[in-house]
């Protein structure tokens, strides 16, 4: 279920808890409606809830917004690599022309992969593996004059099996799950976010503004779930990771 759809479940589920809270009103007693009840369960309970819920909700955000940076920072660390590559095989000699098409069409594959709404890839696709060892290949079959392409060599072997590293990594980053952990700790928040707004509906008043101001609170909290799970699903959604880093290295591979 994509994480638009499960914040408009949560959105609707918090906000018919206040409501329900409201209609629950009209069958309790008025000892349970008195002040010295209102100010108990809105003063210790609905505070200390309240206090729990907004602290563990903004841990979760800084925890997904730490995991989208990481995903970036990868990002940006295999375009880098690539340039360097494609510089390395360049210094090389003309004899690498062919090795740096490869690179370049893996490039173009990736795009077309991992941004295919957006980059529609020209090259044919292929696997993984198999562009893998294509460009593996063309490496190693170089066949290195002096020192300095015998050292030029090897750090484009280096620097191609690092690549190939972060690839697979984001490949498998790039699956559709949430820890088991996690769902755990969102379930228990949807739980406090509902004994929360049950609790304002039980003692808020019967009106228009009141209603309206619970529905955009309500959406406010529904907001910051989409917001993290969105942001655990980086190369889905809304919040999805750019692609300008790779499509700036696609300029400089010719």
């Amino acid at each position: 279920m994509q994480p638009i759809s499960i914040s408009l479940i949560i959105f609707a589920i918090i906000f018919f808890a206040s409501l329900f809270g409201m209609f629950y009103r009209g069958h309790l007693t008025e000892h349970h409606l008195s002040q010295e009840s209102r100010d108990f369960v809105l003063a210790l309970g609905l505070d200390l809830a309240t206090v729990i819920a907004a602290f563990v909700l903004a841990l979760v955000v800084a925890a997904s917004q730490s995991n989208f940076n990481e995903r970036r920072s990868e990002l940006m660390d295999v375009s880098s690599k690539i340039l360097l590559l494609n510089q390395i095989l360049y210094d090389y000699g003309p004899e690498t022309k062919e090795a740096r098409a490869v690179l370049r069409n893996t490039v173009v594959n990736t795009l077309g992969e991992f941004w295919h709404d957006e980059y529609n890839s020209p090259v044919e696709q292929e696997s993984d593996l198999t562009k893998t060892q294509r460009l593996y290949d063309k490496i190693v079959t170089l066949n290195p004059r002096n020192d300095s392409q015998r050292t030029l060599r090897d750090k484009a072997l280096d620097i191609s099996f690092d690549l190939e590293q972060t690839r697979d990594l984001l490949i498998v980053q790039k699956a559709k799950f949430f820890p088991k952990t996690f769902l755990i700790v969102l379930c228990l928040l949807v739980f406090w976010f509902i004994f929360i707004f049950f609790s304002l509906g039980i003692y808020a008043p019967s009106n228009s503004t009141v209603v309206l101001m619970l529905l955009l609170s309500a959406l406010s909290v529904a907001i910051a779930f989409f917001v993290i799970m969105d942001l655990n699903l980086p190369f889905e959604g809304i919040l999805r990771m750019p692609s300008a880093p790779l499509r700036e290295t696609l300029k400089f591979l010719g």
